[in-house]
């Protein structure tokens, strides 16, 4: 059997039992149930309806007022000509002018919208009866958006008002879209100033880290370093290793920018570590910094790198070139020597063995060690310099001349090939006169 609810009770009905509702037994009950509230339904959210577009007649404009689409579709106010002085600020999408008013009324009217930007006011018709326009001041009848004939036909009024409505609907739409891009820019601006702050002060970084003029009785060194952007991929350094030795590394990363510069910062201190903890043989030193290159650098990218250990007692450069252009020793009696032995580029490959070269100067003998800026660089009709060019720019340099002085007379001629031409890369040149 089941179990009556609460406030019925199981009556016998022949087989049967059915549930009959109990009545109150005393006072309390009774007073519980008259006080019990009905239970409530949800309430339904009814949407609040879309407000209309409102629209201000001024004049009397009687055909109009009359127009029951006009009036089932907008907002109608009424006002008369001094009522009308103020509606810039009154909330209206149209402003509806009866030109029967008078030049004088309709100029009254129009002065205070005439100070407003087009999408600031309400968009102006002006309804002709006779069909003559009245003679109104230039700077008021600019304000004039549309003429329309009073006696059109309700239709066709209704669809010039909706054209005006919708002009104005845009115009506001692009006028905040206009707002919202100022801010944009404004905030584009702020980020790109603050970039190229950092950019400047990552390009005074990567200048304080070039190694400092180097001054030995042997051997007389200029170097310059012009990066394309702010800070470049190109790398140099020179490291003593005592009174006559003298560790050199010039390279070069693949690409431009601050990728390239923080690789080329990576690819130096790896160099430096070595050198320091003696490992001062080329071929060695330059297989140990490809494995540790090749485990930073990102697939796809290299570095070409040039090393070298100068014996200033001896006379002589142990070297390495992994990759890179080039390098080469014109000699006092004008002879050209390229400095090629090593092997493949860095970060290529994890385990490369490198071959050690070795070249022999004498007093007067002249290096020169660049990237790929300087000979890619290119004139106007997109020839390159090359490396051919420098060689006999380098060997027209006399042999009295200073490295600073050769150093100057080599980009001179970089430039004078240009001809005004601008540089696509990082440009890096050092020049080492023996003594």
């Amino acid at each position: 059997m089941s179990v009556p609810r609460e406030g019925w009770t199981a009556v016998p009905d022949g087989t049967r039992s059915v549930s009959a509702r109990r009545r109150p037994t005393d006072d309390f009950e009774v007073a519980k149930l008259l006080s019990a509230e009905p239970p409530r339904l949800p309430a339904k959210s009814t949407p609040a309806p879309a407000a209309r577009p409102r629209i201000a007649l001024v004049g009397r404009l009687p055909g109009v007022r009359r127009r029951r689409l006009l009036t089932r579709a907008y907002d109608i106010s009424a006002f008369g000509p001094e009522e009308a002085t103020d509606l810039a600020d009154a909330g209206f999408e149209v402003v509806l002018l009866d030109a029967a008013l008078g030049t004088r009324a309709l100029n009254g009217v129009l002065a205070s919208l005439a100070g407003r930007s087009e999408t600031a006011r309400p968009a102006v018709l002006l309804a002709l009866r006779d069909g003559i326009r009245p003679r109104l001041r230039p700077a008021y009848d600019a304000v004039i958006d549309d003429v329309v004939a009073a006696g059109l036909g309700e239709r066709q009024l209704l669809t010039r008002v909706h054209s005006a409505v919708r002009v104005r609907g845009w115009m506001s739409e692009l006028s905040r879209k206009n707002v919202e891009l100022q801010g944009l820019y404004g905030k584009l601006e702020i980020l790109a100033s603050r970039m190229a702050e950092e950019l400047r002060l990552a390009s005074n970084v990567q200048r304080s880290l070039l190694p400092a003029p180097l001054q030995h009785a042997r051997l007389d060194v200029a170097r310059e370093f012009i990066p394309f952007r702010e800070i470049g991929g190109d790398l140099y350094d020179f490291v003593p290793l005592g009174p006559h030795r003298m560790a050199f590394a010039i390279g070069d990363v693949m690409g431009k920018g601050v990728g390239a510069a923080l690789l080329a910062a990576n690819l130096k201190a790896s160099i430096r570590a070595q050198v320091e903890a003696e490992n001062v043989c080329p071929s060695a030193l330059v297989a140990k910094v490809n494995r540790m290159f090749w485990d930073v650098v990102p697939n796809g990218l290299f570095a070409s790198l040039f090393f070298g250990v100068f014996d200033l007692e001896a006379s002589a450069l142990a070297f390495v070139n992994a990759g890179h252009h080039y390098p080469f020793l014109v000699t006092a009696q004008g002879e050209v020597r390229d400095l090629v032995q090593g092997g493949t580029v860095l970060g290529l490959v994890e385990d490369s063995a490198y071959e050690q070269g070795s070249v022999s100067f004498r007093p007067d003998d002249l290096f020169v060690f660049y990237s790929d800026g300087i000979t890619d660089r290119a004139n106007p009709q997109g020839e390159l310099f090359g490396a051919e060019r420098l060689k006999e720019a380098a060997a027209r340099t006399g042999t009295d001349s200073s490295a600073r002085i050769t150093l100057y007379s080599l980009l001179g001629e970089v430039q004078g090939w240009s001809a005004g031409a601008p540089a696509e890369d990082d440009m890096t040149l050092i020049v080492a006169r023996a003594r």
